[in-house]
């Protein structure tokens, strides 16, 4: 029987590393195309684990998709990561941002920046 070590938000660690490897490749390629998706759509794209958006499986992938990547690039590629009805990341990248030590008084503006420094770390990749 598998141990609760095995697992990561109740899939298999196995499943759940694909599935980061999935996101990342996911949201690198959106960058080049410079072209932003919903979270709908980026778990429509994750074969590995079944996800659904809004949840917190979604952005605990997510934050460990993105905090290897941020630090090397000094970016938040979760930027790339919209609700479908607002165009925009949800609350949570905005207070994630604000804990990194972000500016995000004015959240469109700060996005529209940060999704800029995005597309341009992966045009030069």
């Amino acid at each position: 029987m598998a141990s609760r070590d095995d697992t990561r938000w109740g899939y298999p660690a196995l499943a759940w590393e694909m599935a980061k490897a999935e996101v990342e490749a996911a949201l690198v390629e959106h960058a080049r195309r410079r072209e932003t998706i919903t979270y709908a759509d980026l778990c429509a794209e994750v074969r590995a684990v079944h996800l659904r958006p809004y949840s917190w499986s979604l952005m605990a992938l997510l934050d460990e998709v993105c905090s290897g990547q941020d630090a090397a690039h000094g970016t938040i590629l979760a930027s790339l990561v919209t609700r479908k009805d607002t165009g925009i990341p949800g609350e949570g990248y905005f207070k994630h941002a604000a804990r990194i030590g972000r500016d995000v008084r004015d959240p469109r503006a700060f996005w529209a920046d940060e999704i800029e420094k995005v597309f341009a770390v992966w045009a030069e990749a």
